[in-house]
Parts: C-alpha cells; sequence; structure tokens
C-alpha cells in the first residue's frame, strides 16, 4: 500500500469511527431516556428492594428504635438498609427516634420512656420484635426491656461499645452487632500522612457519643506513645472560646473531630456549621471517625455502611422471626463494613503524599474514584465527544495534508524557481540539437508570425539518417544531428530565420517576413547544411535530404502553411529524394484526394461495406473456367482497388482488408458448395506490408478449418516486391504456407525488375504477367512473350497472361501455349450470385459458341 493509499485509509477508518461513535451515543442515549423516564414508579430500583422478597408465613410487626434525629445522617441510612428487606415482605414497622443528640438528660430519658409506654398500651397487638441502633438505644432497651418488651426478641445493630454489645447479649432475648469506631485505623493514617507530626487532638463534647469517643481517643496514647494527646471540649467552652482554642492549634497537630453539637451555654449546632466553623479556623488537616460519608473539607477518615449494618441486622431479626435462627443461641458479633477513605484534594491542598497511604484506602475525588463514580455518563458522554473528536482529526489530517503538501511546495520553490527555466528549455527545446522542439514551435508559430503577412516555411528530412544509424551506430547519427543544428544556428542569425527539430529525421525552419523564391540563395544554403558529408572512422558519408517549401498566401494560418510544407516534402521523396519541392494546388488537390480515400476506407471497415467480386481465369486451351480471382470493392461507391488499396497500404490498413478478404471468399466458398456449385480455386491478393502481420497465417488456416474448405482452393497472390526482401520473415511465412499447401502465384511479372533469378528458389506455383506486357510486345514483338512463357515453363511454372481483350490476343497466346488467360475477353469480375451463370454461357462457349 502506498503512503498516500495508507493516508487515505486512516482518514476513512477516522470518520467511519466517527460515525460509528455518534450512533452508539444515540442508541445509549435513547435507552438511557427509556430506562430513566419511561419506567413507573414501582419498577424503580430504589423501591425493588432485595431481588426475592422474604416472606414470613404470618404478619409481624417489628418496632425500630433508633438513637437518633430523623434529620441525623445516619438515620437515613439505617432506614434504607431496613426498608430494603421488609419492602418486599409481610411485616409492619414502627419507627420510634430518641434523638439523644439533643435531649440526653434524665428528665429527656423518662420523658421518652412514657412516650414508648404510652404507645405501646394503645396498641391493639404486641409487637413481633424490636430493632435498636446505635449505643444509646441499647442502653434504653437494657434498663426498660423486662417492663415494655418482655419475651419479644431484640436485634441491635451499630453499637460502638464492645462491652455494652456482650453485656446486652447475655439477656437470651437479645443478639445483635457491634461495630467499634476503628479510631485507631484512622489515627494510623493520621501519623503515616503527617510523620512530622507531634500531637494528636481531638475535638468531642459531652453528648452520650462525644464521652463514648473521648474515652476511646484517650485510650490510645499507648499506642501512640511517641505523640502528646490532647483534646478540646466544645461542652466546656463557649463558641468564642472554642474558636480561639482552634486558633491556638500549631501546625504539627493532627486534628480529630468526634463530637461537637453543644457548647458549654447550652447552645446545639447542626453538624454542617460546627465543620464550616472548624475549617475556616485550623490551617492543619482535620480527620473524622465513624462518618456517614467523608465529610466535606475533611482529609478524611472512617466512613461507616450503616445500610448495610441495618440490613445485616433486619435479615437477622427474620430469620429469628421464621425460626431460622434461635436467638438464645446466637452470640452477639462484630458487624463493621466500612472502609477508610482519604479526599485526594484535600491531601493535595496541604501537599501530603498518598504514597504513604496503605492499599485498602480509598482516595476519593481521585481521577480513579471520579471515574468510577461517573464512569457510565463519563463514557455515554465521552462517545459524542471522540466523535467531533475523531471527525476533527479527520478535518484535520485533510488540512495537514494539504498543509504538508504547501510547505513541501513552499520548501521546494525556491528549487523549482531555479530550475525553472531549465525545465522551460528541456520542454520547450529538443534535448539533443537545442533547438525549439515540435510542441513548441507550433504552440508559439502563431504569436511568431502574427506582425509577417509575409513568411515562408521549410520543412526538412534527412533521407538516409536510418541508414546511417543502422550501419555507423546512433551516437554517429546524433553528432550528424547536432552538426546540422549547429549550422542551422548559424542561419538563424544571418537570415533572421527560426529553426526547430520537427521530428526524428525532420526540422522546421521558418523564415518570417519574407517570401523565398525557388532559386532563393537561404534555400539553397538550407539545403546545402544538410547535404554536406560526415566522416566517420576515416570513412566519408554523404548525406542527402529532401525539403517541402511553403509560403503563405493571405488565407491559410501558419498552421496550414507547415502542413502545406509537409505535402510539399512527401512530393519530394515520392520523386527521388534529395531535393526541394515547392507547395503547389495540385499537391494539396492530390493530398485531399489521398484523405477522402482514406476516409472511405476507414467508413467501410466500420460498416463492413467491403464486398468481393470474381474473375474469372480460363484454360486457354478448353476455353473453360479453371479458376477466379478475387477482387474487393466498397458497397455503393465508386472507389476502385487501384485507388484505395495504396491508400490503405500507406496508412497501415492492409492487413485488416487482407483479412477481411479472406474471411470472405472463404465464406463464399463455403457457401457455393452448400448450393451444390463445383469449387474452383480462387486467388487472393497477398500485399507485401501483409508479411509482417504475424497471425496472418493462422488466421487464414483457421478460417479453412472453420469452414472446412480443401486448401487447395485458396491461392495467394504475392507481388515482386516480398521476394526482394529475402527476409526472414518472408522465408517463414511461405514456408507455413507451402507446408499448409496453399499455392502461391507471382502476381504483376513484367512491372517491376522481372528477375527470373529467384523464380528457381522461391516456391512458386504460377506467374502471372502482367497486361502491360500484352500492351507492349504481343502485336510487334511476339516473340518476347513467346520466350517469357517458354523459360517460365522450362523453370516448371505455370503461366496466366491478364488482360487479354481481344480475340487475336488470345490466338497468338494459344499459339504460344500459354496455359492460362485472364480478361474482358471472357468476362469482367462478377458478382457472387453470377458466377454460376456464367459458367454455363462459357461452357456453350467452349463448344463454339463463345465470343
Amino acid at each position: 500500500m502506498s503512503k498516500r493509499e495508507g493516508n487515505r485509509f486512516i482518514r476513512r477508518s477516522l470518520l467511519a469511527a466517527g460515525i460509528l461513535f455518534l450512533l452508539l451515543f444515540i442508541v445509549l442515549s435513547v435507552a438511557s431516556w427509556n430506562r430513566y423516564f419511561c419506567i413507573k414508579p414501582g419498577q424503580w430500583r430504589e423501591w425493588k428492594g432485595m431481588e426475592e422478597p422474604y416472606e414470613l408465613q404470618e404478619k409481624k410487626s417489628l418496632l425500630f428504635l433508633s438513637s437518633y434525629d430523623p434529620s441525623d445522617l445516619i438515620f437515613p441510612q439505617q432506614m434504607e438498609g431496613i426498608e430494603e428487606i421488609l419492602n418486599q415482605s409481610n411485616v409492619h414497622l414502627d419507627i420510634v427516634n430518641m434523638d439523644f443528640r439533643h435531649f440526653n438528660h434524665e428528665e429527656d430519658v423518662e420523658a421518652f420512656y412514657a412516650f414508648v409506654k404510652s404507645r405501646i398500651e394503645n396498641r391493639e397487638s404486641s409487637y413481633d420484635g424490636i430493632l435498636v441502633g446505635d449505643d444509646r438505644a441499647l442502653n434504653f432497651i437494657m434498663e426498660y426491656k423486662k417492663e415494655l418488651f418482655p419475651n419479644l426478641p431484640v436485634v441491635f445493630f451499630s453499637i460502638g461499645s464492645k462491652t455494652l454489645a456482650e453485656k446486652a447479649g447475655e439477656d437470651s432475648g437479645m443478639t445483635g452487632y457491634y461495630c467499634p469506631s476503628f479510631l485507631e485505623e484512622t489515627l494510623e493514617t493520621a501519623t503515616a500522612l503527617q510523620p512530622k507530626a507531634e500531637t494528636i487532638m481531638a475535638i468531642y463534647d459531652n453528648s452520650y457519643s462525644g464521652i463514648a469517643a473521648r474515652e476511646d481517643f484517650f485510650s490510645l496514647q499507648r499506642q501512640f506513645s511517641s505523640y502528646r494527646f490532647a483534646g478540646i471540649n466544645f461542652s466546656q467552652l463557649k463558641r468564642e472560646e472554642f474558636v480561639q482554642a482552634l486558633k491556638a492549634i500549631q501546625d504539627k497537630t493532627i486534628l480529630v473531630f468526634l463530637s461537637a453539637y453543644q457548647d458549654g451555654d447550652g447552645n446545639n449546632y447542626p453538624e454542617s456549621q460546627m465543620v464550616k466553623l472548624i475549617l475556616n479556623t485550623v490551617d492543619t488537616p482535620v480527620y473524622g471517625n465513624s462518618m456517614v460519608r467523608n465529610i466535606p473539607g475533611f482529609i478524611g477518615g472512617r466512613v461507616q455502611d450503616y445500610r448495610q449494618m441495618a440490613k445485616d441486622a433486619t435479615l437477622l431479626m427474620l430469620d429469628i422471626l421464621s425460626s431460622k435462627v434461635k436467638i438464645e443461641e446466637r452470640s452477639c458479633k462484630m458487624d463493621s463494613p466500612g472502609q477508610m477513605v482519604i479526599n485526594n484534594r484535600v491531601l493535595l491542598a496541604y501537599g501530603l503524599s498518598k504514597s504513604h497511604l496503605s492499599n485498602d484506602v480509598f482516595l476519593e475525588d481521585s481521577i480513579g474514584h471520579f471515574l468510577a463514580k461517573y464512569a457510565g455518563y463519563f463514557l455515554l458522554s465521552l462517545l459524542p465527544i471522540l466523535a467531533i473528536l475523531l471527525f476533527f482529526v479527520y478535518s484535520l489530517l485533510g488540512k495537514l495534508h494539504s498543509t504538508k503538501l504547501l510547505e513541501e511546495l513552499e520548501k521546494k520553490n525556491e528549487n523549482l524557481l531555479m530550475v525553472r527555466d531549465e525545465l522551460e528549455h528541456k520542454l520547450s527545446y529538443d534535448h539533443l540539437t537545442e533547438l525549439l522542439n515540435r510542441q513548441t514551435i507550433l504552440a508559439s508559430i502563431e504569436e511568431l508570425l502574427k506582425n509577417s503577412e509575409e513568411f515562408t516555411c521549410v520543412l526538412m528530412d534527412i533521407d538516409n539518417l536510418k541508414e546511417l544509424n543502422e550501419s555507423r551506430g546512433y551516437e554517429t547519427g546524433d553528432l550528424y544531428l547536432s552538426a546540422v543544428a549547429n549550422r542551422l544556428r548559424k542561419m538563424e542569425k544571418a537570415h533572421g530565420a527560426v529553426a526547430s527539430r520537427y521530428g526524428g529525421d525532420e526540422f522546421l525552419i521558418v523564415f518570417p517576413g519574407v517570401i523565398l523564391p525557388e532559386d532563393s540563395q537561404a534555400l539553397q544554403e538550407l539545403h546545402s547544411i544538410f547535404r554536406r558529408s560526415i566522416t566517420v572512422g576515416g570513412e566519408t558519408v554523404n548525406m542527402n535530404s529532401s525539403g517541402g517549401v511553403a509560403t503563405s498566401n493571405g488565407k491559410d494560418s501558419p498552421k496550414q502553411i507547415v502542413v502545406s510544407a509537409g505535402i510539399a516534402m512527401s512530393s519530394a521523396k515520392k520523386k527521388g529524394k534529395n531535393r526541394l519541392v515547392y507547395y503547389t494546388d495540385e499537391l494539396r488537390y492530390k493530398k485531399e484526394k489521398i484523405n477522402l480515400i482514406l476516409k472511405k476506407v476507414e467508413k467501410a471497415i466500420q460498416e463492413n461495406a467491403f464486398y468481393m467480386v470474381y474473375q474469372p481465369q480460363i484454360d486457354c486451351k478448353t476455353k473453360k473456367i479453371v479458376g477466379f480471382e478475387s477482387l474487393m470493392r466498397i458497397h455503393n461507391d465508386a472507389c476502385y482497388p487501384d485507388q484505395f488499396i495504396p491508400v490503405a497500404e500507406q496508412y497501415g490498413f492492409i492487413t485488416k482488408l487482407g483479412k477481411i478478404a479472406v474471411e470472405q471468399v472463404i465464406r463464399q466458398l463455403a457457401r457455393w458448395r452448400e448450393e451444390g456449385k463445383e469449387l474452383r480455386p480462387i486467388s487472393i491478393n497477398f500485399s507485401s506490408y501483409q508479411i509482417y502481420d504475424d497471425d496472418f497465417v493462422e488466421f487464414l488456416l483457421y478460417q479453412l478449418n472453420r469452414f472446412a474448405i480443401p486448401h487447395e482452393y485458396v491461392v495467394l497472390e504475392i507481388t515482386e516486391s516480398i521476394l526482394f526482401e529475402e527476409s526472414k520473415q518472408t522465408k517463414s511465412v511461405f514456408k507455413k504456407l507451402v507446408e499448409a499447401g496453399i499455392q502461391l502465384h507471382l502476381d504483376d511479372f513484367g512491372t517491376g525488375y522481372s528477375s527470373f533469378s529467384y523464380l528457381p528458389y522461391i516456391p512458386l506455383n504460377t506467374v502471372k504477367m502482367d497486361k502491360s506486357i500484352i500492351d507492349n510486345f504481343l502485336l510487334n514483338n511476339g516473340d518476347v512473350v513467346r520466350n517469357l512463357i517458354s523459360i517460365i515453363h522450362d523453370l516448371g511454372k505455370v503461366v496466366i497472361v491478364e488482360g487479354v481483350e481481344e480475340e487475336w490476343q488470345y490466338e497468338k497466346l494459344l499459339d504460344y501455349n500459354c496455359d492460362m488467360i485472364q480478361g474482358y475477353l471472357f468476362g469482367g469480375p462478377l458478382q457472387a450470385g453470377e458466377v454460376h451463370g456464367v459458367e454455363v454461357h462459357t461452357a456453350s462457349a467452349a463448344s463454339g459458341e463463345l465470343r
């Protein structure tokens, strides 16, 4: 694959990928839309609960006693876990919240006790079980269970104190899960992140959870003996004092937020307000512990999964109610789903390294967390972005490709400018002679002569350049051409002429502003330039040239004058070469006539308009037809073979016409055979140009086999010019024809050299004397004809004389022992359908009626 094809493949691939991503985005968007907006609420994932509903044999009723207010972040998590189990079960749930963080005095507990007691007494049926969330609620149950919930199973969860859980578990009707605070894990993480810290300080209050957390914190001093432990009790300080205490915290301090809901004045504060106050005041990382989620702004801490804790406890309760688990046999266990969470954003803000974190720490707000959290949205939004990006890259590559090409062009521009003149010179001038080339002179001749009403064009052709190249080598020919060019350049300066190399051995010289007569000194000088001899290897070679001269006439364009010069040059070659011929209207007429005939030939080939006529060949003694000569004609046209055959030979159509003649003659023989007529040999003219038609013999034999015609019925008439060549090609063709049984006749004997030297060894059967011998010798010098016939007979050849038109000619030829005659005395060329009638007439003539 080429580089260009590779670039095109990449661009098409990018375009296809962009379209694919765009279609994928549309499909996924529609699917997401249908999944989110076209699903009824009952089928929402948040309402489905468990995949398999937990059904009890009887309908049950549970009471959930929570330590927290409904607005507390922990409570919704607990409820979500409980409802996920109960939503698809036949269990009813009641909820009672203690809100111990705001109501933690004895009178508050007594009031809560009264509320619960009243609620139980007013129920029509008792509860079947109690769920208890967190330490404070468990303390309440342990104190009042016998009075309020005798014989009811109690399952507790999220209990921070293992001691409290184990104590509760001693009651055969109570079991559940405890969850340690993991404060030690939080401090280990903090000390790893802040290795230069000297103090570990905790923020707590006197709330129920605050007191427990404070005790847990200071119990860890032994494990972290190299640090100073300190604390800030929010419940012992006013808000302003608390702020000052925060400001006094040193940089080398690990600060842990445990609980801060109530100040020394008894004012309660929501967690969010306290967090904001702490973060705006201190300049050190703040850690949390036992959080529902990592508090925004905190560096991190232990995050508990209260939802899962509640879910586990609810499943345990249902197992107890369904008797799958015996409560009295089950001891309390640890259930602490959750993990250590560190906020990557805060970590980076304080310049702390995450390399100190253990592998089980979850890095929040990191790239991985972001991708995991919003992977679906990210991928969905990424698809159109990728599609746009791919379209952009596709467009960019196209522009870059164009830009790169432009840069390359600009980079090469200087070099192109430097070689431009050289390239233009090479395009305009012949590389060997440094004269204008054909394309340039023809393109510029109108401009060259636009101000010249009179001008002369001379087209010169070197007659024997081909022979010089073949005998002395092309280097010698090139030296001669270069010498001619140098002489022409001198002539250009002397006469104001413009010389050009018009072809391999042709030169066009234009003389603006002058009409040169035939005896012009300039023309004589020009002709002598080409006729100078050349010495090669001590041997002198004389060179000859033919030229045509045409002058402006006020009507024809310069290009037409050049054409006229070419016509005149062709005439000079036909007249024997090595001369100059002036163009005349007669030459134009001959050329136009040739062109007209050429068009007729081309048209006849296209329209299949050629057909064959047949002239009888008569046995002199019996006057019977012994064969025919086939002659080609054109339908509906008076153009005869002596006109169109030479043109066809000159312009390369003769091989086509030769095959047309072969096919039509053999097809006609087959047709006569089908009609029951007796077949006679038919001769077909074979031009010297056809000798180089490589597949002629194969074509001839193919047609004979195609129509099943015996080979002796086809004869080829050849001319003397073929015999003079004696080339390998000629001998090869003759050998194939003779081996195939095809007879060869020598045609037009007497019009050329009429040499007998080749007759003994050329495989000829018959010699055909031309009509000119009869016309010139038969009347007054008949012995010449007699002797010719005798010599040919002595060579073992048959003699046919053509052009016999008079009775006396026939009688003399019969007396000279001529074998066969052909001519209008016995009939001219006939249409194929007329041959049978002539045969009958000729048969009558043979019995004495022929005239």
